[in-house]
Formats: structure tokens, sequence, C-alpha cells
């Protein structure tokens, strides 16, 4: 085995044992600690490694439907096996499916039945000669565990069938409610106890549990309807016939199924669907899309994990894997540091993430995170990534450390008294300084058009911008700045334009721009109301008459303010930018 070839196996021998852990936490424990979706992703990745090296591990899951079933309750083999769906969040995927489907049947279009994908547990309702007589969960696909003696949970089952054939078998999705699931986590919060995850570990947890919990509420959407006499296996010769008979006997097949004749109406219906989700009754996370003509099915046939004729079509992941390579210290204008982890780009919601918010290094010690960690991702709000869940490799249980000195000015940092976040304690530290003149050109503060923090950085390193006030100075150093890299003539004057266009904004933007703590845009609008420029308000401060704002704005911002003029520093910036009529 080549030096290459021993790597990629090493590593495919990694992802496997999470899969392995993974798959016993959520079948034998009912304790899943990964969302689905980062399972998916890292099967994905584990089948991608196997496709681009032709190289599969004798133990891959690929190779595999499930688990093997734990003895806990009676096993029972499945007379056909209950496979689960392949499935993809990418739409050209979904073009692949179709294509396949139709060059394997020599069709140009083909009807499929959509139905809603529930977030639930696969199991099989069996009826024998028209009485319901136990319920078999999923397990590996070929062999069950009998659960029927949580039967009387399910709230919606038939016990009876209009037929009386020796043996029929209703499959479908056992489920929680959404309301049913708000209600038993809102018992355990008053008790004190551990809550729930989501509804789907609910009903698993419920289901699979050998004391019958008659307190909790599940339902049962079937899907399809199995024979096992006379070599007759499928009830119907569609999906739409067999959803429409299955509401005849009783059941409820799942809502909003619709017959698609293309790409385009599916891409349609799952539009609507997703539109729907948050007001369902039930949680779900994609669209099942199956070829409606039963005919078709045994031509197309059966990989060993998958059906060929399904397909899951998923909502687009809200979290994703990725890997840190490094952490970055960043240092604020406050001069608070903050942590911001780089990791492999991944896509997300639309947008390439490279970087995800650590927030504190408290934060960092809770998730016990360490370069080269795999990391879940998520957004906070829908916009800024953030770090969730930490997954160790090989039994790592390092914590990052971080550094001891300011990165930006090599001073000590200081820590906060819970040890939570680190402080540079330098006023004149560069970083400070130059964050704190981003927010001064910032929209909020002075608006000044054609200056990023990129620039303000230049400039500040060549000496041509230390204090606001320079700003105001720069149409004297225009030669200068035309020998700054990136700078044109043209974009220079416009900075100029924009420079001298701010000296016009409401005097409150300038106070904003100066970036006191508590004193946003609202505040300053009030401040500047006893205080109309620049000068009546050094006029307050040397006499000492500051005292009126605790009444305007709050002891707490009287507090900021007071302690801002305090520093000479400012007050020295504050009468050089009075010369500029502010």
């Amino acid at each position: 085995m080549t030096v290459v070839a021993k790597e990629i196996s090493q590593q495919m021998q990694k992802l496997i044992q999470l899969l392995e852990k993974w798959n016993y936490e959520y079948n034998f424990l009912n304790q899943p600690t990964v969302d689905d979706k980062i399972y998916d992703q890292t099967f994905q990745e584990l089948k991608d490694l196997e496709e681009k090296y032709n190289l599969v591990l004798p133990n891959s899951p690929t190779q595999k439907v499930g688990s093997k079933i734990k003895k806990k309750f009676h096993p029972v083999a499945h007379q056909i096996p209950m496979l689960s769906l392949e499935s993809t969040d990418n739409y050209e995927e979904l073009v692949r499916f179709d294509e396949k489907v139709k060059k394997k049947l020599g069709l140009n279009e083909i009807d499929y039945l959509c139905e809603l994908k529930i977030d639930g547990l696969s199991a099989s309702l069996h009826y024998q000669n028209g009485k319901l007589s136990k319920i078999v969960t999923r397990g590996d696909g070929w062999t069950g565990e009998d659960v029927s003696v949580n039967l009387p949970l399910i709230q919606n089952l038939p016990k009876n069938l209009p037929e009386k054939t020796k043996i029929i078998e209703i499959r479908g999705e056992i489920y929680m409610k959404k309301e049913e699931f708000q209600r038993l986590n809102n018992e355990l919060k008053k008790r004190k106890l551990s809550l729930l995850a989501n509804p789907r570990n609910a009903a698993a947890g419920t289901l699979r549990t050998l004391i019958p919990t008659q307190q909790r509420n599940l339902n049962f959407f079937a899907y399809q309807i199995l024979r096992h006499d006379n070599d007759k296996v499928n009830e119907t010769s569609n999906q739409l016939n067999c959803l429409e008979k299955l509401a005849n006997w009783g059941f409820e097949p799942s809502p909003y199924y619709r017959i698609c004749h293309s790409l385009e109406e599916i891409q349609k219906y799952f539009q609507e669907v997703k539109e729907k989700r948050d007001n369902l009754e039930f949680e779900i996370d994609g669209i099942v899309i199956k070829v409606n003509n039963y005919e078709y099915y045994e031509k197309l046939g059966n990989t060993n994990r998958f059906p060929r004729w399904a397909f899951a079509y998923k909502f687009p992941a809200s979290i994703v894997l990725s890997e840190v390579k490094d952490i970055q210290v960043e240092i604020t204008r406050s001069g608070r540091v903050s942590y911001v982890a780089q990791i492999i780009p991944v896509s997300l919601l639309g947008s390439q993430i490279s970087k995800a918010t650590l927030h504190n290094y408290g934060f960092i010690q809770q998730l016990n995170l360490a370069i080269g960690d795999r990391v879940v991702i998520k957004k906070a709000g829908d916009i800024i990534p953030q770090v969730v869940q930490v997954i160790k490799m090989n039994g790592q249980n390092t914590c990052w450390i971080p550094p001891t000195n300011c990165p930006s000015c090599s001073a000590l940092l200081a820590w906060n008294q819970e040890q939570i976040y680190q402080h540079c304690p330098n006023e004149d530290c560069p970083e400070r300084n130059i964050k704190s003149l981003a927010l001064f050109a910032s929209k909020q503060g002075m608006d000044i058009k054609g200056v990023s923090e990129a620039i303000i950085r230049k400039l500040y390193q060549v000496n041509l911008l230390k204090t606001p006030t320079d700003f105001y100075r720069l149409e004297q150093k225009k030669s200068e700045l035309l020998k700054i890299e990136g700078l044109q003539k043209k974009s220079v004057n416009n900075l100029l334009n924009s420079i001298e266009q701010s000296k016009k904004k409401p005097f409150f933007c300038l106070i904003t721009a100066l970036g006191i703590p508590l004193l946003g845009g609202v505040k300053s609008r009030k401040l500047v109301s006893n205080y109309p420029n620049l000068g009546s308000l050094l006029q307050a401060v040397e006499k000492n008459e500051l005292e009126p704002i605790g009444k305007l704005l709050g002891t707490e911002t009287q507090k900021e303010i007071t302690h801002y003029f305090q520093k000479p520093k400012n007050l020295e910036i504050l009468k050089d930018m009075e010369k500029f009529n502010f």
C-alpha cells in the first residue's frame, strides 16, 4: 500500500468510527449526539473518498443498510426489506436521479408521486385476517423489533381492515406532533429533568421503551400497502391509488401529496412545501419523490441500500460540518479580545463560509475546542456563522490555549474576573486605534465613503491617519495618498470629497462616531439637544457641568460619557476637531 493510500485508508477509518458511534447512539440508545444532517454529510464524505480512490474498507457503512438490532425487543425479519432512501439537498443530484430513471426505463416522460418527508421513525403495521396484530420498527432494514407493547400510544391507527387477507403490512412513519413535544418538554422542565432534543428523538425513545409511557402520544402517516399471500406484493397499481386506498381504510397518508410530471413541477412543489414547513403540526425535512407506476419498480430494482425508484430531496442544511484550521485572535476597538475559527471553506445557506465566531474563551473552554477538531457550524439568526458543536477525532481531548500577549502591541493581556474573556489594556494599541477609526468613518458614524478598514490600515501604517482629526487633514497630503498601493487619482478624489461632505453631517453623527460606550445614534440625538455643537459640549466638560445628562440619558450612560471626557487624549482630539467647525 502506497503512502497516499495508507493516509486515505486511515482517514476513511476515522470517518467509519464516527459513523459507527453515531449509529449506535441513534439506533441503540435513542440519544443521538449529532444532527441527522451531520451524519449525512460525514457519510457522503466517506462515500466520495471511496469513489475517488476506488477503495472500500470491509467495515464501511456504505455497504450496509443499517446497524445490527439490539436484543431488547423480539426481532422480526422483514419479508420485504425496508430500505432507506438515497437523499440530497442538491438539485443537480435530483436531475441525475431523474435521468437515470428515464434511461433505465427508456422513457422521455414519467409521473412521480411527491410526498412530505416526515421526520419520524419508519415502522410497519402487521394486520392478520384484518386485525392489527403487531408493529415492527425498520431496524437495519432486514430485521426490525416488535414494539407492539407500545401500540396504545399511537393515536390514529385503525384496529381492523375491511379486507380479511391473511397478512397485510402497512408501512409508514411514526411521529410526534410539535404541540405534544412542547407539552412534554414543559412538564420535564417543571420537574427539572433533561429535556427532549427534538420530536423525532422523542418519538423513537417513546416507541422503543419496554415500559409504556402512557402520557405520551404518537401518530402514524401511512405510505405503503404490502400483501404477503398469492405472490402479490403491492396492493395497488400505483402510489397515488395506494394513498387513496389507505385513506379509505381509515389511515392518514402524508398530506399535500401530488403527482408531478416534470422536474419543474417537482421543484415548484418543493418550494411550496418549504413555505408551509413552519406552519405544519409535525416536523419535515424535505420531500420524497417516488416513481408513481409500480410496474416500473422491478425493472428499476434496488441497490444494497436504496430503491432506485425513490429519492429524498431534503431542505438545504442549516448546519454544516467543517474543520478548524486555525483560531484567529482579534482585538476590538474597546480592547476586548475576540476569537474567530478559521475553517475549511464550506457552503451554508447559499454562501461560502471560511470563518465562524467563537465569542469568548469561556465559550471555547465549554466546547473544549482545539485546532484540527471537526466542528458543526450554523448561522446565528441565519446571518453570523458560529461553532455550535465539536467532534473530537481519535479520542483527543485537548483545548486550545489563548495567547498571553496582544498580537497587535504585545501588551500583556488581562483577564476579566470570571476568566471568560481577555482584554488589551493598552489604549495606544494600533489595532484598537484602527478599529476606532473604522467606526468613525462607518455609515453609522461620519459615513465617509470609499474608506474601508483595509485602506485605514494602510494609512495608519504610513502615519497619515492616527486620530479622527487626521481625516480632515488628508486634503493637504494628497500627493502622499497617491503613493499608497491601491489608491488611484479618482479614488483619492472621491475619498477627499466624501471627507469634505462629512463636515455637513449633523452634530449627533460626530458624537456617535466617537464610539463612546452606551452612546448610540438615538442617545447622541438626545445629547445634542443640550449641546448643539462641539464647542458648547467641551465648555460643559471644562466647567464640569455634565450632570443634566443623567436625567436625559441615564446614570450608566452619564458615567461612560464622563469617563470618556476624563481622558486627556480624548479631550485633545476633540479640541483639535473643533478647528474644523463641528
